[in-house]
């Protein structure tokens, strides 16, 4: 059996299940009462805490604000009653968690301090304070139900279901297994979540990791060993509060039934009693959610003693080998690169043009000498016309005239007015912009009235850039391909559905020309089939380089076309930014924050004492992942040390595997800090967007255990 403690510092709880429910009093001799409906239990008014003997002090702070906010920080982190008292022979505050009526209880508390960031935190005396006139020593719950039924208790109450099948509710939330209520110290309840253990995980694994998100069984199991082994280990980790472990992330997240699924709980049924030993003791399962490429030797993140088996590994099963690689190959029309008149490649647009039917496709739109040469005005009224089919389902019905759309200047205002309508571009942006973009052209001052409006309107979109010299040169003669490539921009941005995105998720072979690729969109996965000889685009910064095949390995970015066969005919694909790493899958694989100075000297006050004026962070020693281990907080009074997880706590960053940027002023202080990082949580152990990545890779759970945890055992427990 395990203890969960689903509420702590509880003021009134109700309890009701779907069928009748068993309830007494924890006293000897007690009645058990049969109960069909719902129970209200409350601190009956006029209770009093019990006297505590000792607490655990975190922080003596000079400044009454920031104690507070520690004050409110610990209550959140660790639902134990926090006071901050006025030392006046110090001018200092204390910030003071829990309420023990003995040294032995105290020291759990102790203990999980530490290991959350506050080394520093010490045992102590509880301050002397006189009760409240006429109040009672120790907590009286009052029970009430229906049926009359009310009871007075110092004992507090265990409530089971009428049978295994059946669930009770806390506030309306569902739990397997049954209820304990306690008084506790500090003048509230605590309401327990009594257990079988793998009953318990049935409510962690899916809160842990979640199957939509992360639908291979292989990770699933992976999670629910990792968690069986934890909750092993950890076992009356909270024992002076009534309990084993919390329902949060101070342990493990544990929702109960309503977030169970189907296929964890198989999982965890045929992973039954299976955990993790190192020398046939039980380890330490920790797990994050993304380690961002490597995990950390726990010792370096937590400056303790090593563990052995918390070692930094790469968190790639691909890394030199190839495995886990798909090839997707590609074919283009136009083989040689051709620069358009701005001076970026037009490869993509001519095929994209192709493809859409607004270009031509025979033999001859195959070389880079065709698409050089001048237009004609058959050719460019005709693919205008093309254009417009595309996007407004029909062609133009009255085209504009005395405008010749071979010259440059002549064509933009042609297309333009056909596609996005007469004069509108002119509209759409004032005089004053007008004169401030064409003042940055070097013919600005010649280009004719009638265009000036539509180019800077076009300029300040991102839809036409001046040609390479920064010139318009208007009257010039056009060439087909800057008139497909311009005409292929303004499609897209007339009619933004013309290709779909996704994220790469799978590639199948199939016989002669039935491959099938996933692309993962949102939530939903959804296969294509692929022409037999797709255009195939790699992006790099914006610029599309036309490529005969990419190796792919998941969460790559695409862009493509479902042509009229329903095939997909054209591919534009994005190299991970998190590399190859097996985690690459998460949204935290990479992120970026940005913090005011004077912020961060307000988080980091309760870590750096009085250093003076906070002037600067300067990261002082990494780990092996990279993690920034120790950090260095310069003040204008003296310089401190800090250790790289508590200052991530005390930012609210993701990790603390980043690289620091600032931003100066004009006094020469920095006036910003930027954090560009990746990974999310401390990054010791299994990293479960990883154990997706291995699990996506063929790997079997038991690989992947071995792999974040070094040199262990996996057997059965039980």
């Amino acid at each position: 059996m395990i203890r969960i403690g689903l509420k702590t510092g509880a003021r009134e709880v109700r309890i009701s299940s779907s069928a009748e429910f068993h309830l007494m009093e924890k006293t000897p001799e007690a009645p058990r009462w049969r109960v069909d409906g719902e129970v209200r239990i409350r601190i009956e008014p006029g209770s009093a805490p019990t006297p505590a003997a000792y607490q655990v002090q975190v922080a003596s702070l000079s400044n009454p604000d920031r104690a507070a906010e520690l004050g409110a920080r610990l209550e959140r982190d660790f639902g134990a009653p926090v006071a901050v008292y006025l030392n006046e022979a110090m001018g200092t505050h204390q910030v003071r968690i829990g309420s023990f009526a003995d040294r032995e209880e105290a020291r759990d508390l102790l203990g999980q301090l530490a290991s959350a960031g506050y080394p520093d935190a010490f045992l102590t005396r509880a301050e002397a304070r006189e009760e409240s006139g006429g109040a009672r020593p120790g907590v009286e719950l009052f029970l009430s139900g229906p049926d009359q039924l009310s009871q007075p208790s110092r004992a507090g109450f265990f409530i089971t279901p009428s049978s295994g099948s059946d669930f009770l509710s806390v506030d309306g939330k569902p739990y397997r297994g049954a209820l304990d209520i306690i008084p506790d110290s500090g003048g509230r309840m605590t309401v327990v979540n009594q257990l079988g253990l793998e009953e318990y995980l049935f409510g962690v694994v899916p809160a842990e990791m979640n199957p939509a998100t992360y639908p291979e069984p292989a990770a699933l199991a992976a999670q629910a060993v990792a968690a069986r082994t934890y909750a092993l280990k950890n076992m009356g980790r909270y024992r002076s509060q009534g309990f084993d472990l919390t329902n949060d992330t101070r342990t493990q997240v544990y929702n109960g039934v309503n977030g169970e699924r189907e296929i964890t709980n198989d999982i965890v049924r045929g992973t039954a009693g299976i955990a993790i030993y190192y020398e046939d003791e039980l380890i330490d399962a920790m797990f994050m959610s993304t380690c961002g490429g490597r995990t950390e030797d726990a010792s370096l993140v937590y400056g303790s003693s090593p563990v052995p088996y918390l070692k930094s590994v790469v968190c790639a099963v691909e890394s030199g080998t190839g495995e886990g690689e798909l090839v997707l190959e590609g074919h283009h029309g136009l083989e040689e690169p051709f620069l358009a008149d701005d001076g970026n490649l037009a490869n993509r647009n001519l095929e994209l043009a192709r493809l859409l039917g607004i270009g031509p496709s025979g033999p001859n739109a195959r070389s880079p000498g065709y698409f050089a040469a001048p237009a004609t005005p058959g050719e460019t009224r005709e693919w205008v016309r093309a254009a417009a089919l595309i996007v407004h389902g029909a062609p133009p019905e009255n085209p504009p005239r005395g405008v010749d759309p071979t010259t440059r200047g002549g064509f933009i205002l042609y297309a333009a007015e056909v596609l996005f309508g007469p004069g509108t571009l002119s509209r759409r942006i004032s005089t004053g912009d007008t004169e401030y973009y064409m003042a940055n052209i070097k013919d600005g001052d010649r280009v004719p009235e009638s265009l000036r409006r539509v180019l800077s309107y076009l300029m300040q979109q991102g839809l036409w850039r001046p040609n390479a010299d920064n010139s318009v040169r208007p009257e010039d003669r056009l060439r087909r391909g800057d008139a497909l490539s311009l005409l292929l921009r303004w499609t897209e941005a007339a009619r933004p559905g013309t290709l779909r995105q996704g994220v790469f998720a799978e590639l199948r072979r199939g016989d002669g020309d039935d491959s099938v690729i996933a692309i993962r969109s949102g939530n939903r996965t959804h296969e294509f089939r692929l022409a037999p000889e797709p255009a195939l685009f790699r992006i790099d910064q914006g610029q599309a380089t036309p490529i005969h095949s990419i190796r792919l390995i998941g969460s790559e970015k695409i862009t493509f076309r479902v042509g009229p066969s329903d095939r997909i005919d054209f591919l534009e694909i994005e190299l991970s930014p998190s590399g190859a790493s097996s985690d690459r899958h998460s949204p935290a694989a990479t992120w970026q924050t940005d913090a005011t100075r004077s912020e961060v000297a307000a988080k980091l006050r309760p870590l750096t004492g009085d250093i003076g004026t906070f002037l600067d962070l300067e990261p002082h020693r990494t780990g092996e992942s990279g993690r920034v281990v120790e950090i260095r907080a310069v003040g204008s009074r003296k310089s401190v040390l800090l250790n790289g997880y508590k200052v991530r706590n005390a930012l609210g960053l993701k990790d603390t595997l980043f690289t620091l940027g600032r931003t100066f002023g004009a006094d020469g202080q920095v006036e910003r800090f930027t954090f560009n990082g990746r990974g999310y949580g401390h990054g010791i152990g299994l990293c479960q967007t990883g154990a997706y990545g291995m699990a996506r890779a063929g790997r079997s759970y038991e690989d992947i255990l071995r792999t974040y945890y070094t040199g262990v055992d996996i057997r059965k427990a039980y």
